[in-house]
């Protein structure tokens, strides 16, 4: 599942199937996308460049 979400993100990092999102508070800088119910990418843009930060479950991840 995380490397089909990987690919999808890479294809299109704003695709829906993902619910990319932006945080607020003191994660207000970064993004995160779904890869199941539990797990979360956490990742930062600079640019048009990605940078993963942190793979993991809700908890972990916030």
């Amino acid at each position: 599942m995380l490397r089909a979400a990987l690919r999808r993100f890479a294809s299109d990092p704003r695709d829906a199937l993902l619910h990319v999102h932006n945080l607020k508070g003191e994660l207000e800088s970064y993004w995160v996308f779904s890869v199941d119910e539990d797990l979360r990418v956490l990742f930062r843009w600079e640019g048009e460049n990605v940078f993963l930060v942190n793979i993991g479950t809700h908890d972990q991840v916030y």
